[in-house]
C-alpha cells in the first residue's frame, strides 16, 4: 500500500488536539448542516457527490433531489422540532431521504432494515415521527403507523423548491438509538451545532477535498455512518455506497476501495483486523491515505501490522453517541521501534470544541495519572435523550462544580491521562455496558426481553472473550418441569424475533439456578467463567478437504464430502457440539464476522475463488456444499487447488483459536 504523490503532503501540518480545545474562527450563524451543504452544492454542482454501483449523482442533482424530499415533507406539515423515520436500504435514496429530512427542518431517525419488525416498530413509536420515508418493498411495515408514509416515487412528484434553511443551530438534526440499561432503547438528540462542530474537527485534522472518496458502509444504527455521509459531502468529496447488506463483506469493501480509488476509510477495529489478515495484493489499497477506526480497543499488534502494510495514517477515534460521534482522537505514530506502540493503544486527546474532565466517585477532579470517570463537555454534546428528562438530567449534568455554567456528559468510561500530551488511556466501564464490534450493548436490555419469554423464571446475560472473539451468552432458569434444552432454543428464537442481530446472544444455556455470591447477589464472574469454558475452541486437528474414507487424502470434491468438511469447520468456529447439513449458520450463533472466518477456512481447504457472500446466501452446510461444488467446477486449473493442511508449512497453518489470527512469522511482520 502506498500513498499517491498528489496526496502525500495533505496530512502534514494537521492541527494538534488538546484536552481543552476550542475553535471560534468560523461564523456561528453557519452552524446548520443544511446551510453548509447547500453552499457546497451550489459552488460545485457538477462534481460527483454520490456513487452507487453504476449510478453517479452530481452535487447539483443531489441538491435537487434533496429539495424534493424537503418540499414533500413540508407539504405534509413537517418542520422544526419534528422527527422523520428513515427506513430504507443503503442506496442513493437513503442518503436523499436523510438529507431531505434535515432540509425540511426536522431530525432524521434512520432505522436498520435488518432489524426485526417488532424492534423497528418500537423505535418508530419511541421517536413518534411526523412522517416515514421508506422504499416500496418496506412500506407495508408501517400500515398501522399514523404518520404519512412516503416512498421515492411519491416524493419525486414534488418540485425541488429553493427552501431557505431556517431554525436554530441548536435544533435537533439526528436521532440515534442506543441500547438502554432499563430494557428500553434510549434515543440521543443531536443538534446541528454539535454535528457541524464534529465535522469541522475532522476536517481540521484529516482534511478532504474534491480529490477524495470515502465509502459509506456502516449500518445506520451506528452513529459513525454520519461521518461517512456528511463529512465527504461537506468537504466536496465523493461518497461511494457499499451494496445493501454487504457492509460486512471484506471482499466487497476491498473491491470498492480498489475500483474507486478510495482515499479515506472508516471501519471498526475487528473489521480492520480482517482486512489486514487478508492476502490481498498491497496495490489493492494503494489509494488509501487515511484510515479511521474505533468502537473497540485497538490492539498494538494490529497497529504494527497496519504500518507494515500501509503508508496511510491510522487514527483511533473514541466517543459515545451522546457526544456526537467522537470526542477524542489519537493518530498512531509510525515508529521504527515496534515496541513503541503503547499497550493499550491510547484513545487520544480532545478534539476541537471539546472539554474533558476525569472525575472520582465523590465528583471531584482526580490528579493527572489517576483513574476516574470521563466527563465530556463542549459544543459536541447531544441535546439530551428524547422524552427522557430524568435520564437526561442524570447523565447530562448542568453546571458541575468543576465547570460552572457548562454541561457535562457522564460517559461511564474509566480513563486516565498518560504521556506528556495528556492522552487518555481507556480502562473499562463503571457499569455493565459492553462494546461488541463497535456497538454499545446493555446486557440488561437483553435480560429484560428474555425474561418475557414464556417459561423463563430468571435470565442473565454476560459478555466474554476479547476483540473479534467477544460474544454474548444468556443463562435462563426455566419454570418448574420445563425442559431446559427446549427452553434455551425457544428463548433464542424469541430474542431473534425481537432484537437486532447484535443483541442476540451466541449461546443460550438453561440452568437450574443462577449462581449467587456469599452476599446473595448474582455471581456474574462465575457465569463468565462458565460461558468461556463452554466456548473454548477445540484444538486444531488439521481438517482438510478430504473424505474420511479416502486414505490418499485427496481434496474433497463430492457434495457429501464437502458437507462433512463444512460441518467440521462450523463446529470449531461456532464452538457447538454438533452441526447437521440443514442447520442454519446464523441460528447456531453465527454472525458476519464468524462468517468471514468460515469462508477463509473453506477457501484454504477447497477453492480460493469461493466468494465471501456464499455463506450469507447459502447458510446451511447442504446448500453451501452445493455452491462450493459449483465454484470448484468453474475453477479453470484444478492443479491450483490448495494442498491438504497436513502438507502445509507451520507458518501458514491455522492456530487453535481463529484461522484469522495466525501466528505471525518473521516474514509476515516484515511485509
Amino acid at each position: 500500500m502506498t500513498t499517491p504523490p498528489e496526496h502525500q503532503n495533505r496530512n502534514q501540518g494537521q492541527d494538534q488536539d488538546h484536552n481543552h480545545s476550542r475553535d471560534h474562527d468560523h461564523d456561528q450563524s453557519q452552524d446548520r448542516i443544511d446551510a453548509l451543504l447547500l453552499e457546497r452544492w451550489n459552488r460545485t454542482p457538477t462534481h460527483p457527490a454520490l456513487i452507487s454501483g453504476e449510478t453517479t449523482v452530481t452535487a447539483g442533482e443531489l441538491r435537487d433531489r434533496v429539495l424534493q424530499v424537503a418540499t414533500a415533507l413540508r407539504a405534509h406539515g413537517v418542520g422544526p422540532g419534528d422527527r422523520v423515520a428513515v427506513h430504507h436500504e443503503r442506496s442513493v435514496e437513503f442518503v436523499v431521504a436523510v438529507l431531505g429530512t434535515v432540509f425540511a427542518g426536522a431530525a432524521h431517525a434512520a432505522l436498520d432494515v435488518d432489524d426485526p419488525l417488532p424492534r423497528t416498530l418500537a423505535l418508530v413509536a419511541d421517536c413518534a415521527p411526523a412522517a416515514v420515508l421508506t422504499s416500496p418493498s418496506l412500506r407495508d411495515r408501517f400500515q398501522d403507523v399514523a404518520a404519512p408514509v412516503l416512498t421515492p416515487e411519491e416524493w419525486r412528484a414534488y418540485p425541488p423548491n429553493s427552501l431557505s434553511p431556517y431554525g436554530s443551530p441548536d435544533d435537533p438534526a439526528v436521532v440515534i438509538h442506543t441500547s438502554g440499561s432499563t430494557g428500553r432503547p434510549k434515543a440521543s438528540l443531536i443538534g446541528h451545532r454539535a454535528l457541524v462542530s464534529r465535522l469541522r474537527a475532522l476536517q481540521s485534522t484529516h482534511r478532504m477535498d474534491e480529490r477524495d472518496r470515502m465509502v459509506h458502509h456502516t449500518v445506520c444504527s451506528f452513529d459513525m455512518y454520519l461521518i461517512e455521509v456528511y463529512w465527504p459531502l461537506l468537504a466536496g468529496a465523493t461518497v461511494v455506497l457499499a451494496a445493501p447488506r454487504r457492509q460486512r463483506d471484506p471482499d466487497h469493501l476491498a473491491e470498492l476501495i480498489r475500483a474507486h480509488r478510495i482515499t479515506t476509510f472508516y471501519c471498526v477495529v475487528s473489521l480492520l483486523d480482517l482486512f489486514l489478515l487478508a492476502r490481498d495484493p498491497a496495490e489493492r489499497y494503494d489509494g488509501l491515505r487515511q484510515v479511521l477506526t474505533g468502537g473497540e480497543p485497538l490492539p498494538p499488534e494490529l497497529v504494527r501490522r497496519f504500518h507494515a502494510r500501509s503508508t496511510a495514517t491510522l487514527t483511533n477515534l473514541y466517543g459515545p453517541s451522546e457526544c456526537t460521534i467522537y470526542c477524542t482522537a489519537w493518530t498512531c505514530p509510525r515508529d521504527p521501534d515496534p515496541d513503541a506502540v503503547p499497550d493499550p493503544v491510547l484513545i487520544g486527546t480532545a478534539v476541537a470544541d471539546t472539554e474533558l474532565w476525569i472525575v472520582d466517585e465523590a465528583g471531584a477532579l482526580v490528579r493527572d495519572g489517576e483513574p476516574g470517570e470521563l466527563w465530556i463537555g463542549g459544543a459536541g454534546l447531544a441535546l439530551g435523550y428524547l422524552d427522557r428528562p430524568e435520564l437526561t438530567a442524570e447523565r447530562f449534568v448542568a453546571s458541575p462544580p468543576f465547570a460552572p455554567g457548562q454541561r457535562a456528559y457522564r460517559s461511564g468510561d474509566l480513563v486516565r491521562r498518560t504521556g506528556p500530551d495528556g492522552a487518555l488511556e481507556f480502562l473499562g466501564r463503571v457499569d455493565r455496558q459492553v462494546k461488541l464490534r463497535g456497538i454499545r450493548i446493555e446486557p440488561a436490555e437483553i435480560e429484560t426481553v428474555a425474561a418475557q419469554c414464556a417459561g423463563v423464571r430468571q435470565a442473565a446475560v454476560v459478555a466474554h472473550g476479547q476483540g473479534a472473539d467477544k460474544r454474548l451468552t444468556a443463562f435462563v432458569v426455566p419454570e418448574d418441569d420445563l425442559d431446559g434444552g427446549e427452553l434455551a432454543t425457544a428463548v433464542r428464537e424469541f430474542l431473534r424475533a425481537r432484537l437486532p442481530h447484535y443483541l442476540v446472544p451466541t449461546t443460550v444455556e438453561a440452568l437450574q439456578e443462577l449462581p449467587l455470591t456469599a452476599n446473595g447477589k448474582l455471581d456474574r464472574g462465575e457465569l463468565v467463567g462458565r460461558a468461556e469454558e463452554a466456548t473454548l475452541p477445540r484444538p486444531w486437528t488439521g481438517i482438510s478437504a478430504t473424505s474420511a474414507t479416502d486414505s490418499a487424502a485427496q481434496p474433497a470434491t463430492t457434495t457429501a464430502e464437502l458437507e462433512r468438511l463444512i460441518t467440521d469447520v462450523w463446529r470449531e468456529v461456532l464452538a457447538v457440539p454438533a452441526v447437521t447439513p440443514d442447520d442454519d449458520f446464523f441460528d447456531l450463533g453465527g454472525d458476519s464476522f464468524k462468517a468471514v472466518e468460515v469462508v477463509e477456512r473453506l477457501r484454504q481447504l477447497t477453492s480460493p475463488e469461493l466468494p465471501m457472500a456464499a455463506l450469507l446466501l447459502e447458510p446451511t452446510p447442504a446448500r453451501l456444499a452445493t455452491e462450493i461444488s459449483r465454484t470448484l467446477a468453474r475453477t479453470p486449473d484444478p492443479t491450483a487447488a490448495p494442498a491438504p493442511i497436513a502438507d502445509r508449512s507451520p507458518a501458514s497453518a491455522p492456530t487453535p483459536n481463529r484461522i484469522l489470527r495466525r501466528i505471525p512469522t518473521q516474514q509476515e511482520h516484515s511485509r
